[in-house]
């Protein structure tokens, strides 16, 4: 996701069509508050389903525990080439 906007109900109201635009075409977030309070969010469908995406990954205990001990293993430095893992070289 890209940058984030706060607006007020009545901004996101005169504004809608533009603001769905900006979130489809250049990923932008907005924030919509109603009476001082943050209330709503709007975002681009694919940023959605990259949430929703997430979401399940992290849902999924031995997903997340596999992400998790490749990451230790990345900063360890615990890495294998693409010619060590399968036996040929990578095409450039």
């Amino acid at each position: 996701m890209n940058t984030s906007t706060t607006t007020t109900t009545s901004g996101a109201k005169a504004h809608f069509l533009a603001m769905v635009r900006k979130a489809h075409e250049l990923g932008q977030v907005f924030l919509i508050t109603h009476r001082g309070e943050e209330s709503a969010v709007l975002l681009g469908s694919e940023d959605y389903e990259g949430l929703l995406e997430t979401l399940d990954i992290l849902r999924n205990n031995k997903v997340a525990a596999s992400i998790m001990q490749s990451l230790k293993d990345l900063k360890k430095g615990n890495v294998y080439s693409f010619e060590e893992v399968t036996g040929r070289k990578q095409r450039k």
